[in-house]
């Protein structure tokens, strides 16, 4: 009967598998790590959701109250709906480059809103094809005098530290970083950007498209996190089955049927 001896174990006091030991531990370790981040992404994209769907349904409120009443940090609400009455500064508007609408290539049109009580706020109108001029987009104009804008409020978007660079004269952009913004337009604005909605009067022309609503989809979290933990299982299972067929190959039994001396290792 052929026992495995302790002996055939010596082979992982070798340092390429004790490197190796280390690398499996770190890798499970990393892999078990990866995949509750997603778990934890994925919580974060529910929580989103929850909010659209319980901010939507409400009414909107009055941009101009909200900002005068000061209560709270603005920025906490994002996709709160809002109404505001104003006039846009057509002069100020500039383009958001680089942004797709139902598969298509194109830009999105921002232009400042100048509310009845003196708050100014980034309105992003709606999307157009990407070979438009501008701005001013031809055919997609603001209307003239006092608009009535119902929209979502939107946290402001920043770039990174590999971000792009706006160069000078200021006319398109690749972010809604509203701090940016303020400064190139020499404008007041509130950290909030407003995506419309509705308004009246409505666009003369098709241009631009209003924007669909905020996917509430959860994303590939769930499964990128079973992924990774399938990972970590493959390599917790894999990496000890290997020691233990490596270790009976340590010792073959002779032809006596006792075990044989183990050959030796470089």
């Amino acid at each position: 009967m052929n026992r495995t001896s302790p002996r055939s174990y010596r082979f992982l006091l070798r340092p390429r598998w004790i490197a190796a030991i280390l690398i499996a531990a770190a890798a499970i370790v990393a892999f078990v790590a990866l995949g509750f981040w997603q778990l934890e992404r994925l919580a974060e994209r529910r929580t989103i959701n929850a909010k659209i769907l319980d901010r939507a349904t409400s009414e909107p409120v009055d941009l101009d109250g909200l900002v005068a009443g000061g209560s709270g940090d603005v920025t906490d609400l994002e996709y709160l709906p809002v109404v505001a009455e104003g006039r846009y500064l057509a002069d100020r508007e500039i383009i958001l480059s680089a942004r797709s609408q139902a598969g298509r290539s194109g830009h999105n049109v921002l232009t400042p809103l100048v509310t009845r009580a003196g708050t100014t706020v980034v309105v992003d109108r709606g999307w157009v094809p990407i070979d438009v001029d501008g701005p001013p987009v031809v055919g997609a104009e603001p209307p003239d005098g006092v608009v009535r804008v119902v929209g979502m409020l939107r946290r402001s978007e920043t770039y990174g530290p590999l971000g792009p660079v706006d160069t000078v004269p200021f006319e398109r952009i690749g972010r809604i970083d509203l701090p940016i913004l303020a400064e190139r337009l020499d404008l007041d604005l509130i950290p909030m950007y407003v995506v419309l909605v509705d308004q009246e009067p409505a666009q003369e022309g098709e241009l631009p498209i209003p924007l669909p609503p905020p996917q509430l989809s959860e994303g590939p979290h769930k499964a990128y996190a079973v992924q990774w933990f399938l990972f970590a299982l493959v390599v917790a299972v894999g990496f000890p089955v290997l020691l233990v067929r490596t270790a009976k190959g340590e010792i073959r039994p002779s032809s006596s049927g006792r075990p044989s001396t183990p050959s030796s290792v470089p």
